[in-house]
């Protein structure tokens, strides 16, 4: 395949969660903490241990749900030992606002620097539809080109459809098309699926100055 350059044409997608946003507090920390000012008992550690797992059993959840709530629920239930209604609300509303996030540093300064040479730049993200009022509210989504994302589109990372949906949106080929993200999984396996590039976010770059730097947008 050949090497990606920002210029008219090509295009650069990104991950969301753990690439593009990361959590201002730990999500363990998050979730016992508003689990114990709801009245139950547990420790972060506790859910960190529950949470992957818990992640990926209730995973089937999310089929055919652009909110994810049943999902979500799930995940609350299964991490926390709790069914309260009242803390799942609190937390999933929680995750909506802007200050529940942080987003990585140089990223904005990135994606305007790529377009600003014709690279188109876009998200696409496994997240339900919390995400594109979210990305507005943290002032991403002037700097993005689209913003496709599962819950809206009701296909999920790997799925290479959703690789060649934002394809077909931004007018590039995958082949000129670089995604970048944390999961070997969704994000590698499925961009290189549908014929675009992959990098690994953390291994095969590990910053937005290193990105921007090697798509040839700062020397």
């Amino acid at each position: 395949m050949k090497r990606i350059r920002a210029r008219p044409g090509t295009a650069l997608l990104l991950d969301a969660a753990g690439t593009l946003l990361h959590p201002r507090e730990l999500v363990a920390e998050t979730y016992a903490r508003v689990a114990k000012d709801q009245g139950t008992a547990c420790e972060p550690a506790e859910v960190a241990t529950r949470f992957p797992e818990a992640m990926r059993a209730a995973r089937p959840l999310r089929k055919g749900s652009s909110d994810w709530i049943a999902f979500w629920r799930e995940v609350v239930r299964r991490s926390t030992g709790s069914s309260s209604d009242e803390l799942f609300s609190q937390l999933y509303a929680s995750f909506a606002l802007p200050n529940a996030w942080t987003v990585a540093e140089g990223a904005a300064e990135c994606c305007a620097s790529l377009r600003e040479r014709g690279m188109r730049v876009g998200v696409v993200s496994n997240w339900d539809v919390r995400l594109r009022p979210l990305l507005e509210a943290l002032g991403l989504a002037s700097t993005l080109d689209i913003i496709v994302v599962s819950g809206e589109e009701l296909i999920e990372k790997p799925d290479r459809r959703i690789f060649e949906i934002a394809c077909r949106r931004l007018d590039v080929e995958p082949g000129d098309t670089l995604h970048v993200g944390d999961s070997p999984t969704e994000d590698i396996e499925g961009a290189r699926a549908a014929g675009c590039h992959a990098w690994l976010w953390g291994v095969d770059v590990s910053s937005f100055d290193e990105l921007a730097r090697r798509l040839g947008a700062t020397t």
